[in-house]
């Protein structure tokens, strides 16, 4: 075998080790779970909480499949603001899972990828957890982390629902500093997670949500974990 050859082979070798993938960042609502009242709840909550009457349901799941929960937040409030009491009160009471995410979760402690949920929530980690345990999940998760955390570990966001800061904690925690790709519902999942470096993939029913990220430039798109797992494949992930 010549030398050339054999840095060849080494390259080959050093790329495939770059593109291995290492960690799955995952977001929680909507996401990993399919908590779509849960989400109205709090939503309602936050618009009582400015004095509010709260929206149909069927009115407020046309908001949220079009990206449109900006129209009925309280007249002279903030949707930062209004955003920040909503975040506050979600809750976990009627989630299930979102299709293939229990096989999704078995296949990637296969290949050994360490599984972390960063939650949008600034509820604490531990009512994830509770849920998780409750869908027989946790152990396959890693870590658990909110934005509840984020004052405990003096970070800051740049945006609202930014979860770099805690992406980049728990990557440092877990010793990876590369393959790392995040799984979210929202374009503030998706800048949050190329601001760290990873790749990123959508995921909703909803056509006109990931319609949405794809304008925002996310490139892979899927409606459930299934497809996921084909992106991955079709990507060098999983080789």
């Amino acid at each position: 075998m010549t030398e050339h050859t054999l840095v060849d082979i080494e390259l080959h070798e050093n790329q495939n080790d770059k593109q291995r993938l290492r960690v799955i960042v995952l977001d929680y609502d909507q996401t990993l779970v399919d908590n779509t009242v849960d989400f109205y709840e709090a939503y309602c909550g936050a618009m009582r909480y400015y004095g509010t009457s709260c929206l149909l349901f069927n009115d407020f799941l046309e908001l949220l499949r079009t990206n449109n929960l900006d129209r009925a937040i309280p007249r002279g409030v903030s949707p930062e603001e209004f955003f920040r009491v909503f975040r506050r009160l979600y809750l976990s009471r009627h989630s299930s899972l979102q299709p293939g995410v229990r096989e999704f979760l078995v296949l990637m402690k296969a290949f050994n990828v360490k599984i972390i949920v960063v939650s949008g929530r600034e509820t604490p980690s531990w009512y994830i957890v509770w849920d998780l345990n409750r869908h027989g999940l946790m152990e396959f998760i890693d870590d658990v982390l909110t934005l509840n955390d984020m004052a405990c570990l003096g970070l800051e966001e740049s945006f609202l629902f930014d979860k770099s800061g805690l992406i980049k904690y728990a990557l440092r925690k877990h010793g990876v500093s590369s393959g790392v790709v995040c799984i979210g519902d929202y374009v503030t999942d998706y800048y949050s997670c190329i601001s760290i470096g990873g790749v990123f993939i959508g995921l909703n029913k909803y056509s006109e949500r990931n319609s949405e990220l794809e304008k925002a430039g996310v490139k892979m798109l899927a409606r459930d974990f299934y497809e996921v797992l084909v992106l991955l494949s079709q990507n060098g992930f999983l080789a």
